[in-house]
């Protein structure tokens, strides 16, 4: 996989760099904003792995030229996930918050590619998920995160009720925002589940 390792903290890239090259990948760096877009127009990446805090050109405007190119984003968090970010139209792929161990970010890799290569689309009632292209309703961008949560919902799979729990909420505001009628509802007895409004 060709990789594209962007943080302003050189220690950290040299030594990210190295980890990830272990795992068979090829790793370009880049150590501002500017840098991460001359590069990512110049050659083509399987993903980008960034710091969400990049200097000369904010975050926003890199997320929203890789989301145009289509080239998966894994944003390095220093805080929790969050709804602002969740429910920005302008979205990565995927959050992982520091600290962190190398084989977290590295199973992570993996599986925002895996999901990338999907070609599967999910749907329940009145709405379809997009696996491959992280999308809902062919609308608004999902994250890794919130795909795991609706799979599991849709095919009736076990559920962590707390790791999900931001992600609920995201889902549920961007299930109104496209005027579908079903929600994701925590139901006595049986957990969080998928519901219409004719149940």
């Amino acid at each position: 996989m060709k990789i594209l390792l962007a943080d302003p903290d050189r220690d950290f890239v040299w030594s990210y760099r190295e980890i990830l090259e272990q795992s068979g990948n090829e790793v370009t760096t880049a150590y501002d904003g500017a840098q991460v877009i001359n590069k990512a127009f110049t050659d083509k990446y399987d993903q980008v792995i960034m710091s969400s805090e990049m200097p000369r050109v904010n975050r926003r405007e890199i997320l929203q030229m890789l989301n145009s190119e289509k080239c998966p984003v894994i944003l390095l968090m220093t805080g929790r996930v969050n709804s602002d970010i969740l429910l920005d139209e302008v979205l990565a792929n995927a959050h992982i918050s520091f600290p962190f161990f190398p084989g977290e970010l590295t199973r992570l890799s993996d599986e925002v590619l895996k999901k990338k290569n999907e070609k599967q689309k999910l749907s329940f009632a009145d709405i379809e998920l997009d696996v491959g292209g992280y999308m809902l309703c062919g609308k608004l961008r999902v994250t890794n995160e919130e795909i795991d949560v609706l799979s599991a919902l849709i095919n009736k799979t076990e559920l962590d009720s707390k790791r999900a729990g931001p992600y609920i909420g995201s889902l549920n505001n961007k299930l109104e925002r496209l005027n579908k009628k079903t929600r994701i509802r925590y139901v006595m007895k049986e957990g969080y589940r998928l519901v219409t409004d004719y149940e």
